[in-house]
């Protein structure tokens, strides 16, 4: 017989993103929850962090409801927010973008859609909140969280408009904390160092229009996906993705600085 697995607690995970908002060092550079719509009764939010005037960072978390760690390394970035950062750089973090798949802990919606490859469809309560969202909207850089249970150790994708790639340097910085995974060939791709390079106009043939294929085209130049291995305990999954934002925006930064 099944033991059926309790169901994620929505209530607490809001808890911790009202508190991680009310800190009282991040007040004075404005910051801001807001919720965008509701899917089968549960919020999706939206943290704006930062004033408007500067060049924004996205983060995006919890697209698959089976991946925690990318949740609660977003949930975790807010709690420890790095003020410095917001000297450089507003951030806007999508903490939770599937509740239903996160609180039943399956990948896809309650209505089993994967909604990261779901955009060219309509009426699906969570691509369209994340379509009203992102309208006339862009970013410096995207970085969206993830995690696969197939993995030995950390990766990444990289899709970027800039004339080199810091995928190489952003898998190093994890490497101390997170071994790195070593597949030659990752989901159908080819894998150098960790580092996949897809071609876009291929995965929209395979795969159809995909959040990841719509930022690029309409909303950043930069898009990175970290990927963790579900295998590794919470808090060094976590760490990986921490790891790996920190260097990006590191990157940024300092791009920006001799621009």
């Amino acid at each position: 017989m099944q033991t059926q697995m309790k169901h994620r607690d929505t209530n607490r995970l809001l808890q911790r993103l009202q508190q991680a908002v009310s800190r009282p060092d991040l007040a004075s550079h404005g910051i801001q929850l807001q919720h965008l719509g509701q899917v089968s009764g549960l919020p999706v939010v939206h943290v704006a962090i930062g004033h408007s005037s500067k060049p924004r960072v996205l983060v995006i978390a919890g697209t698959h409801g089976d991946e925690p760690a990318s949740v609660e390394a977003a949930v975790q970035l807010l709690e420890s927010f790095p003020v410095e950062w917001l000297d450089h750089f507003g951030v806007d973090v999508l903490p939770c973008t599937n509740p239903t798949g996160w609180r039943l802990r399956t990948r896809e919606n309650a209505a089993g859609i994967d909604i990261n490859w779901a955009f060219a469809q309509e009426g699906i309560a969570e691509v369209d909140i994340l379509k009203a969202f992102l309208q006339g909207r862009r970013w410096q850089v995207v970085v969206d969280f993830h995690e696969d249970w197939e993995a030995q150790g950390f990766y990444l994708y990289e899709h970027q408009r800039q004339s080199t790639f810091i995928g190489p340097a952003v898998a190093a910085s994890v490497a101390p904390a997170c071994g790195l995974e070593t597949a030659q060939q990752i989901d159908g791709w080819p894998a150098v160092g960790a580092v996949i390079h897809a071609d876009a106009s291929v995965e929209r043939l395979r795969r159809g229009d995909g959040l990841p294929l719509i930022l690029l085209r309409d909303h950043t130049d930069h898009k990175l996906t970290t990927e963790t291995p579900t295998s590794l305990p919470m808090a060094q999954r976590v760490k990986a993705h921490h790891l790996a934002l920190a260097a990006i925006v590191d990157h940024h930064k300092k791009a920006n600085a001799s621009s």
